[in-house]
């Protein structure tokens, strides 16, 4: 009975003469464009609230999940909290292996970084393709919209507005209609039915009927009646899926938002790890360099023997100068967050020492450094916790999530579609576009299969037409061999019948009275036998060179596969010698590595024993100064 209320109260707010005008397809894609547009709003509305609350505040609890826990192992966590102590004695190894520590650390993060770049970007594909077929959709009812109109201008407007139009909508509800008022609502959705049996008459390629007029049948009446209730049913059910769809899209969207507002945080949180693991870094180089420049100090100093006067000042300008600025930079960092970094001294206490040297940097600017570095930890170590509390073991699922989500999106949307465009049977369906990508990727793979056939004909054929001509040639060489070698053969074997054989010629010649020329036969005879030998001459000539040249092809060929031997044993042992110069290299640098470990083990112990025989040296001489004095 509510949901009979609630469609009834929805229909009370529609205006009767859109549904005299087709208002029941406008009304439907208008909801539709309202639907998508409020989906768009809910999607996006997560970069406002981003950019309000995250970014002011990096360290509230709200950020992230557990993604630096994972980035800094336990081991590393540990380090972090203990602070290395900046002496003059610090040992370098320390130092470095430290700063490797945090580039490899840098370099997690980054990943990371990109990793949830990525993740955001396919999110924001996402959103572009709703908010693309959120306007196909706004589109396609301005067209039908456009269409009405110009039916209603065809067809001319109606005479009056539809006065039972809201007893139509009644027809299948609950509603309870007292028996005074039964009368007139019965004409009025009379009336209505009749209204809109005109417009749908009025409508391109509908068969026209007189079902409007008063002369129809009652049979015809009550099956355009029940027609009529039917398409009314199924635009209600089509509605209420609708509306249904909008409330899932609803939740699903603000499920995908608070996922990205969560994939956002971590990826705020892993921007500041990034930040306080550079500034850590940063710091340590400036502690290496300053800690290089005394050490070398300090050799000179042994090596003139001038153990009592500082010599801080032939430290670099450069390094000075780039320490100073730093130091700036850490005191106004200290002055930005000055509550948490007294509330850190206070908490630490620092123990102090006596100096036998003056100091180039204060006891002061030594305990900031120290404060800064112990305050970048305590930021990562405050990140690592809001992430193992906010996430836990779920990092990786809110990225599934999104695309899960974004995919569950795609598919209501393309079910509303679908279902609107089966309400409208009018237009006509589009094939769907994976459908006319699988088309085309398989007319596309036809043609470079018909393509690859055809060239291989090409070939077959271009082979097939050079062995015919080689073959013709090689007939005609043959017959003209046969020719020649018969020409030359006859007269040889047939001298003595021959000349016979012109005496008689010539006396029949002579007998029957012919006028013929004897010397001119006998001219031309003998042409005939000179032209024999030459041609027999020259078939002996072209035979002798085409052994010659067969016999060159025979000796080319066996070079050429000598030649090739050559090259693949030439090339083997090039391959066996770079093995073993590899192999050498690798020893000799195995050898070098085991003997650069052992000179800087021998340099550390010589520097150690250095510093201790200067140590005991100004104990020395403060005792003989101390000496005379007491004496005196």
């Amino acid at each position: 009975m509510e949901e009979a209320a609630e469609s009834n109260q929805e229909s009370d707010y529609l205006p009767p003469t859109n549904h005299a005008n087709g208002g029941c397809q406008n009304d439907l894609f208008l909801q539709l464009t309202d639907v998508i547009s409020s989906l768009e709003i809910s999607v996006c509305s997560w970069r406002s609230a981003s950019a309000g609350g995250h970014m002011a505040d990096p360290m509230s609890p709200g950020l992230g999940s557990a993604i630096c826990s994972t980035i800094f192992p336990s081991t590393v966590m540990h380090g972090m909290n203990q602070i290395p102590p900046v002496s003059q004695e610090r040992d370098l190894k320390s130092i470095q292996t430290e700063i490797s520590h945090l580039r490899e650390q840098n370099a997690a993060l980054r990943f990371k970084l990109m990793a949830t770049d990525v993740e955001l970007d396919s999110s924001k594909n996402t959103i572009k393709v709703f908010i693309d077929e959120k306007n196909r959709l706004q589109k396609k009812a301005k067209n039908l919209q456009d269409l009405l109109d110009e039916n209603n201008g065809v067809n001319g407007p109606l005479s009056s507005p539809i006065p039972g139009v809201r007893g139509l909508y009644d027809l299948t509800s609950d509603k309870h209609i007292s028996s005074s008022d039964a009368q007139q609502e019965t004409n009025a959705s009379l009336s209505t039915l009749h209204t809109l049996i005109q417009y749908l008459q009025s409508l391109p390629g509908v068969k026209p009927t007189l079902c409007g007029s008063p002369e129809v049948q009652k049979d015809n009446q009550q099956a355009e009646l029940e027609r009529l209730k039917g398409c009314y049913d199924f635009m209600k059910r089509l509605n209420e899926r609708l509306s249904i769809t909008l409330k899932e899209c609803k939740t699903d969207s603000e499920k995908l938002s608070m996922h990205l507002g969560t994939l956002e945080s971590a990826c705020t949180a892993l921007r500041l790890a990034l930040q306080s693991s550079e500034k850590c870094l940063r710091t340590y180089s400036v502690l290496l360099a300053l800690v290089e420049a005394k050490e070398e100090i300090l050799l000179g100093q042994v090596a003139v023997g001038d153990l009592i006067n500082s010599g801080w000042s032939l430290l670099p300008k450069d390094l000075e100068i780039k320490t100073k600025l730093f130091l700036m930079e850490v005191k106004k960092t200290f002055g930005r967050e000055g509550p948490l970094s007294e509330s850190m001294k206070k908490g630490i206490g620092i123990p102090a020492f006596d100096r036998f040297y003056a100091p180039w940097l204060s006891e002061e600017e030594e305990q900031t450094l120290k404060d800064y570095v112990r305050s970048l930890k305590f930021d990562l170590t405050s990140i690592a916790l809001q992430e193992q509390q906010h996430m836990g073991k779920d990092r990786l699922s809110h990225s599934h999530e999104v695309s899960h989500l974004a995919e569950i999106i795609k598919t209501k949307v393309d079910n509303a579609i679908k279902s609107s465009m089966e309400a409208s049977p009018g237009q006509h369906e589009k094939p769907l576009r994976a459908q006319i990508l699988q088309e085309l990727t398989d007319t596309k793979e036809g043609l470079t299969e018909i393509k690859a056939s055809l060239q291989l004909l090409q070939t077959e054929k271009r082979a097939l037409e050079l062995q015919i001509a080689c073959e013709t040639e090689q007939e005609r060489a043959y017959m003209l061999i046969r020719d020649q070698l018969q020409m030359g053969l006859v007269p040889r074997e047939e001298d003595s019948p021959s000349d016979e054989k012109r005496m008689v010629y010539l006396k029949n010649a002579s007998s029957r009275g012919e006028h013929s020329d004897q010397s001119l036969d006998l001219q031309q005879l003998l042409d005939s036998l000179t032209r024999c030998n030459d041609m027999r001459i020259h078939i002996e000539n072209l035979t002798s060179d085409l052994e010659q040249l067969s016999s060159n092809v025979h000796l080319e060929k066996a070079q050429a596969a000598q030649v090739i031997m050559d090259f693949f044993k030439a090339h083997r042992n090039l391959f066996i010698t770079y093995q073993n110069a590899c192999r050498k290299y690798k020893e000799q640098q195995r050898k070098l590595d085991s003997q650069a470990g052992l000179m800087s083990q021998h340099h550390l112990q010589q520097l150690q024993s250095l510093m201790q025989t200067i140590m005991n040296l100004q104990i020395q001489k403060t005792a003989k100064d101390t000496g005379p004095s007491t004496k005196n």
